[in-house]
């Protein structure tokens, strides 16, 4: 059962290897992150833009998560034009915004079976690799479970305040949602364990990179050596 909805399925961002696009995010956001000059954070700004443009068909559920991300940093950028230092305020808000709208582009676009494969081509712990798939498996359904624990305790007069009551109800919630999750952890390792599982989960078809990988994969790193060639010359955008 596949709880997420990729972005972008007209788009060619989709058809990309989830490795490539692993790669080429880990590249631009450890740079765009280190750096500290306006300009060479500018300077990949067009990849972003650029990015977001392949998915201008999901613009209004990007644009609300970027909505939800900027109503935080809004606050760093008011503390610093307190404190005195506003370039460093609006440097953090626009380095934020460009490592996340990278991340939309090349994260959302890839089913999570697909990142989680990435994560065992490079060789990751097949433990780690485990952990993660199985979490974004069930963490729905300990949500849904939550769900439903909630709304009986509604249908019962449960009515949050701040009162000992309160804090007693949840703690019940809490516990309760614990025990279930820890039997039904039970059961589905006696169901994998009566299936054959040893382990590691096995990988039947193997992914291949296609022709349009590797010129995303070019494409990307010549913007990034330009980039970094254009701010090593030092030249700058505002004079």
């Amino acid at each position: 059962m596949n709880y997420f909805e990729a972005l972008g399925k007209e788009s060619f961002l989709y058809r990309l290897d989830a490795r490539v696009k692993l790669v080429v995010l880990l590249l631009f956001a450890w740079k765009i992150a280190l750096s500290s000059s306006f300009g060479e954070v500018l300077g990949f700004a067009p990849f972003a833009v650029a990015l977001l443009f392949c998915l201008r068909g999901d613009m209004g559920q990007i644009f609300r998560i970027l909505f939800a991300a900027d109503a935080f940093l809004v606050f760093l950028v008011i503390s610093a034009f307190i404190y005195g230092n506003i370039s460093l305020g609006l440097l953090l808000f626009l380095k934020s915004n460009e490592i996340l709208i990278i991340s939309i582009a090349l994260l959302m676009t890839s089913e999570p079976f697909q990142i989680f494969r990435a994560f065992r081509d490079f060789k990751l712990p097949a433990k780690l690799v485990q952990l993660f798939f199985l979490t974004y498996r069930y963490i729905y359904t300990i949500y849904e479970e939550y769900r439903l624990m909630m709304k009986s305790a509604y249908c019962r007069g449960f009515k949050p305040k701040t009162s000992l009551n309160t804090y007693r109800t949840y703690a019940y919630i809490l516990a309760n949602l614990l025990v279930k999750s820890y039997f039904r952890a039970d059961r589905i390792y006696k169901a994998m364990l009566c299936r054959g599982f040893k382990g590691e989960f096995l990988v039947y078809r193997e992914s291949k990179m296609k022709r349009e990988d590797y010129a995303f994969a070019a494409v990307s790193f010549l913007v990034f050596t330009m980039v970094e060639l254009w701010s090593l010359s030092g030249q700058k955008i505002f004079l």
